[in-house]
């Protein structure tokens, strides 16, 4: 900390961009010329801005990025072919072109399209363009209402002479931007000499209302640009109408940038710019702009190079980027299936040596899915791309990584850790606290038990930014910033190997080994460490010649889920010891060559398959806690080998998390360290008694401090309540702190989201007086849980937060489930599919018990909120797609597309809805298909609106028929065939809510003239284990106007 009276002797500038505890600065200090030299590194995000600084050109001075390609599809621009007179032609906008010409066009034929500028924007740049050309709308618009009115008292007061002056209203409109409305009123505001003051005046007072109704309705859809597409003999040029003037008489024309490194200007203002592709032999002009400013920090990250400021460069500044968009302009910048695919068919098509994701989500199940096997099958294992994945945000609780970067085989998931440089130069700290884990930073194992973070990197950084975000450098923290510090170490090593070892063949599993080997130890779940450059680069040195550093280790604990580690949650898990047999497989490197030629002359083959035989590992077992027991040795050759291990956590303490590990070594070089790991994670959660509530004491934190507690939800609890108590008599001498409650649990296949609670609660800011002493805070937060099923209550003091605090933590329970026939829970929890009442019956009944506490202050209610519709499609056609960018890259030919169209039929107007195909929607790395997207036009076949992967509620304004178009991608015809009669769910919010009629008693639904017996329930209090009948009236409930037969409300 600095002298309070003196400053710095210099800006801690070595913190902007933290190289120095990854390795990374030294190294290339040390050899300049393996600064990521000779390495393409592909970064698949919200696309790179072409007009960022840093992204210029690598030390070397060639050309930074390779090629910038929009995967998602939402800049293409379909074409047509027109024909052009005397260099003028008609555009797709109906405006009339004037060509440059000096453009060199020796065919003669030429393309139009147009695009909504809006569809090719970030959100916050077109809502800065918006409000632009609004306030330029309503400035006009009042200009025009000014000069009517002015007209107006003109009239009025003739004698005074100011008709003339204000009868030039029409030089007005010539300086309008919003020529529709301009030019309407302009017209209508021109009278006739003859027009008396009376009839002027009203025509006038009409104009007036027209224009504010036109002002009040003003809706923007954005410009609409002109393409022009022509080949020039050489290559496809377009040129882009990009200020509506229809006039290209002086526009260049770019070509696509991989050819020509040209970068054209969008939005002046806006410093936006962007750059071209051409598919399908120029019949499809792909506009490529950036969807966020996300993946120009990544890059920055990964690979700047500022040659005047060199302390700025990124972890490889001499590495190439292949700028990879499958964010989509059209939903958010949300990654979708067709983004995904094209972008690993581009990382294979320019030969990317790393690759660097930012992006992710949870997903309902770790390691599957058709996309994230075709990363671990053919981008990573065939083609030898090292591919670099962020762990997630959603931390501090156990098993919160996302897909793909911590959850699959293939990847190298990194977690975020901030260092003392960051907290120096980024953060402005006071005070630092030591190095640690961020505390958001996602945790392992995954729900099937694999380590989950493999490794650690610097998670924040001051670095490249978008130009249009008017800032040369900015902050941000995540995994997201800690994924490329791993990647562009990575490039280092790819650049050293090259130059160093000649044709040597460098696979990823040798480059992942090296990293997760050499990891400086820093206290984290499973022996993750802190990345380390050199380190690495000796490891690869020293082991060059080790032909099992060339593989990967594929581990199946042979339970009924083939977990690839062991992990016992739930208490009936750890009550005894378990027996585990547990399978270890070597996977191999391929190549595209091997595949690719015949038998006749395999060469390359028959060099695979002699590795494979040549294979043996001799390996020493090691439990590395006394309650794991495994044999002391296992011999493995090419197909793998099988052990016994036996895990025994009875007498580990309760509600606490142990970890041990199954570590094999070489027995011919100890020393190297463990050739693979098998985690072993036990949460042995705490019994909660009859009382519905457990203790779990005092919590003392200190900063960076995090405590997990592991409770063991009863049977029949829906909700937990989390108390926390915070008392200190020197609370004044204590920093108020933040902190993060995160509490979890994990239902199979299912995402972690479900039951998932992350809370900020302040402590100590709002809990003493001015004058001392002690006093209580309270703090209750409140989750749905499932019953059976073990609760993570986590408690972290947030990473940079300062202090000592002392918290107390109670957990209590309750819930009210449906009764299932003789009054058991359904898995004892609550019924899963909800509770069904049939129409049909004049009343129904439903029992409610309250299996774990008394339940006090009750009162049923039921309401419908919402009609169930079941569609059939109407027309189903199965069609191969493009083989220019839709390939399957185990396959090598084209994708399939399934395209189903439904008839909605909606009896109001403004209805809201949420359509739903649970085969195939709100799943993107899990799913087995390559897509899913809808869009809904109206009975005139205008497109209304579109969802990819993700449904979310919507809003459909007219009344009547319209089209759902559906759309599923698949590598198989075959497997979309069956999908041809799917059904599409729909959900129509109704207009008025249903309220049912409940009683505790069936009499009283018909009558109150009978008195109903003393033994009746009378509602407010529920004892435990009592079951409780409802009675609901059916037959009095009205059915509304948005439902109809067949329909489930």
């Amino acid at each position: 900390m600095a002298n309070k009276t003196t400053p710095r002797q210099e800006f801690p500038t070595h913190g902007l961009m933290p190289r120095g505890e990854t390795q990374a600065a030294e190294f290339v200090r040390k050899y300049p010329q393996y600064d990521g030299r000779g390495v393409v590194a592909a970064v698949l995000d919200t696309g790179i801005d072409p007009g960022a600084k840093g992204l210029q050109v690598t030390s070397e001075g060639k050309r930074k990025v390779v090629d910038y390609i929009d995967c998602t599809g939402s800049g293409d621009v379909e074409l047509s072919d027109v024909c052009a007179e005397e260099l003028t032609l008609k555009g797709a906008s109906g405006r009339t072109l004037r060509l440059n010409a000096e453009w060199k066009n020796p065919t003669g034929e030429w393309r139009v399209g147009a695009k909504r500028l809006s569809r090719l924007l970030p959100g916050e740049v077109w809502m800065s363009v918006s409000a632009e050309r609004s306030q330029r709308f309503r400035k006009n618009a009042q200009q025009l209402t000014d000069a009517v009115l002015a007209k107006k008292g003109a009239v009025q007061d003739k004698d005074q002479g100011k008709l003339s002056e204000v009868s030039k209203v029409s030089e007005v409109s010539k300086v309008s931007e919003v020529s529709k409305v301009s030019e309407i009123s302009a017209k209508s505001i021109k009278t006739k000499d003859s027009d008396t003051s009376k009839n002027l005046t009203e025509e006038l007072d009409a104009q007036v209302d027209v224009l504010k109704t036109l002002n009040g309705a003003y809706a923007d859809l954005g410009p609409l640009l002109d393409c022009v597409v022509f080949h020039d003999g050489e290559q496809w040029r377009a040129a882009i109408d990009v200020d509506e003037s229809g006039d290209l008489s002086a526009a260049a024309a770019l070509g696509a940038y991989k050819h020509t490194s040209d970068v054209g200007e969008l939005c002046k203002r806006q410093l936006f710019y962007y750059t071209l592709n051409f598919y399908d032999e120029g019949r499809t002009l792909s506009i490529v702009t950036c969807a966020g400013s996300h993946s120009t920090h990544v890059a920055g990250i990964l690979a700047a190079h500022h040659p005047e400021e060199p302390q700025n460069d990124g972890v490889a500044p001499g590495a190439q980027l292949l700028s990879l968009m499958i964010g989509d302009h059209r939903v958010g910048s949300m990654e979708t299936g067709v983004g995904l695919t094209r972008a690993v068919n581009a990382i294979v098509e320019y030969g990317a040596d790393v690759a660097n994701m930012s992006y992710g989500e949870p997903s309902s199940s770790p390691n599957v899915g058709q996309w994230v096997q075709t990363v671990a099958q053919e981008v990573v294992r065939r083609h030898g791309c090292v591919f670099v994945s962020s762990a997630g945000n959603e931390g501090p609780a156990l098993s919160s990584t996302g897909s793909p970067g911590g959850t699959s085989d293939g990847f190298i998931g990194v977690g975020a850790h901030v260092g003392y440089d960051q907290m120096l130069a980024e953060y402005a700290m006071y005070e630092t606290v030591g190095d640690t884990v961020f505390t958001w930073s996602s945790r392992g194992p995954t729900p099937d038990g694999d380590r989950g973070v493999d490794v650690y990197a610097p998670g924040s950084a001051i670095t490249s930014f978008p130009a249009y975000c008017k800032e040369r450098l900015c902050l941000r923290n995540g995994t997201s910033m800690s994924s490329p510090n791993l990647c562009g170490v990575a490039a280092l090593l790819v650049s050293a190997w090259k130059q160093e070892m000649g044709g040597a063949s460098l696979s990823p599993y040798r480059v992942k080994n090296a990293i997760v080997s050499t990891a400086k130890p820093i206290g984290e779940l499973h022996g993750a460490g802190m990345v380390q450059t050199d380190s690495a680069w000796q490891f690869l040195k020293r082991y060059a010649a080790r032909a099992a550093e060339q593989v990967s280790w594929r581990t199946h604990v042979d339970d009924s889920r083939r977990a690839r580690g062991i992990y016992l949650r739930n208490a009936e898990e750890s009550a005894h010891a378990r027996f585990f047999n547990v399978s270890v497989v070597p996977v191999f490197p391929t190549s595209e060559k091997a595949r690719l030629e015949h038998d006749s002359d395999g060469e390359n083959g028959r060099l695979e398959s002699q590795t494979q035989f040549d294979f043996e590992q001799r390996l020493l077992l090691v439990a590395t806690e006394s309650w794991v027991s495994v044999p002391d040795a296992l011999y493995v050759a090419s197909q793998g080998n099988k052990f016994a291990a036996r895990v025994d956590a009875t007498k580990l303490q309760a509600g606490r998390l142990h970890t041990a590990s199954i570590d094999a070594y070489d027995s011919t070089d100890v020393d190297r360290g463990p050739v693979f790991s098998i985690p072993v994670t036990v949460t042995k959660p705490l019994h909660v008694d009859a009382s519905a509530c457990v203790d779990l004491g005092t919590l003392q934190f200190r900063p960076t401090e995090i405590v997990r507690r592991f409770v063991a939800v009863p049977p029949g609890a829906t909700r937990a309540h989390i108390v926390l108590r915070a008392s200190n008599a020197a609370a004044l001498e204590s920093s108020p702190a933040l902190f993060y409650l995160h509490c979890m649990q994990l239902e199979p296949a299912t995402r972690f989201r479900k039951f998932f609670m992350r809370e900020r609660v302040s402590i100590g800011h709002k809990s003493y007086g001015a004058g001392g002493g002690s006093a209580e805070q309270k703090e209750t937060k409140t989750m749905d849980v499932i019953g059976g099923a073990t609760l993570e209550v986590c408690l972290a003091q947030f990473w940079n937060q300062l202090g000592a605090h002392d918290i107390d933590v109670r957990v209590e329970f309750n819930g009210i489930v449906p009764a299932n026939g003789g009054g058991a829970l359904a898995e004892g929890g609550p019924l899963r599919a909800g509770i069904t009442v049939h129409g049909s019956n004049a009343v129904a009944r439903l029992d409610f018990i309250a299996p774990v506490r008394p339940e006090y202050d009750v009162s049923p209610s039921i309401v419908l909120t919402k009609a169930r519709k079941t569609l059939r499609p109407h027309e189903a056609v199965i069609s191969p797609l493009g083989a220019e960018r839709d390939t399957h890259l185990a396959t090598g030919s084209a994708l399939y597309k399934l395209e189903l169209d439904y008839r909605l039929e909606t009896t109001r107007e403004e209805t809201q809805l949420c359509l739903h195909m649970p085969a195939v929607d709100t799943q993107i790395y899990e799913n087995w298909a390559d897509n899913f997207a809808l869009a809904i036009f109206d009975a005139n076949k205008r497109y209304l609106i579109s969802q990819i992967s993700y449904t979310s509620p919507l809003l459909i304004k007219q009344c009547g028929e319209s089209l759902v178009r559906v759309q599923i991608r698949h590598r198989s015809a075959k497997d979309l065939e069956a999908l041809k009669d799917i059904p599409l769910l729909v959900d129509v919010v109704l207009k008025s809510s249903i309220r049912l009629t409940t009683k505790f008693d069936m009499a009283s639904i018909f009558t109150s003239t009978v008195s109903s017996s003393a033994a009746v329930y009378r509602g407010g209090f529920i004892a435990k284990g009592s079951r409780i009948p409802l009675f609901i009236d059916t037959i009095g409930a009205v059915v509304p106007s948005e439902a109809a037969p067949g329909d489930v409300l």
